[in-house]
């Protein structure tokens, strides 16, 4: 064994660990292939298993969707909700805008609400307001900062309620 060391050198000595360490990453990298052909089918069969069902959705008509809106009475508790969600996450907000349409059985009463607090803070509103009235819309969203270091942000929400007219 001394003598194979001593005619090989150093040169061969690295040839050999060179020749080991290859083996040994063809191996692991069989195995963490396998791992990762695993984990993308377990992944795969999670996202399936999270999706929706869409065959058994029926589609929607109109009349329905009219019947499935809140009742016009419903109107003020709603807005309030929006304007307690705004309070509770600490945003400053002037003033609200409100403008009530009807048509065809239909009413939408466009809420314009500027705040201003952090982004984070805008975000979570938006997220909670959504979440929490689904038949709750945002039109549009208008986002300013003051000074390029301002923590705060000035945002203008539109926002639709739409409900069912009288």
């Amino acid at each position: 064994m001394h003598r194979l060391v001593k005619s090989l050198g150093w040169p061969g000595l690295a040839g050999v660990a060179a020749l080991v360490l290859a083996a040994v990453a063809i191996v692991l990298g069989q195995r963490w292939d396998a791992q990762a052909a695993a984990l993308q089918a377990e992944a795969h069969a999670l996202r399936a298993k999270a999706r929706p069902a869409t065959a058994t959705v029926a589609p929607v008509s109109v009349q329905q969707w009219q019947a499935a809106l809140p009742a016009a009475g419903e109107r003020q508790q709603r807005l309030a909700d929006l304007l307690e969600l705004s309070i509770r996450l600490e945003l400053n907000g002037a003033r609200t805008e409100h403008r009530l349409s009807t048509t065809e059985g239909l009413e939408r009463l466009r809420v314009t609400m500027p705040v201003t607090g952090s982004y984070a803070q805008v975000r979570r509103l938006i997220s909670a307001a959504l979440a929490h009235d689904p038949a709750l819309s945002l039109d549009s969203i208008k986002l300013r900062r003051v000074s390029p270091m301002s923590t705060d942000v000035d945002a203008e929400l539109q926002w639709s309620l739409h409900g069912r007219a009288p």
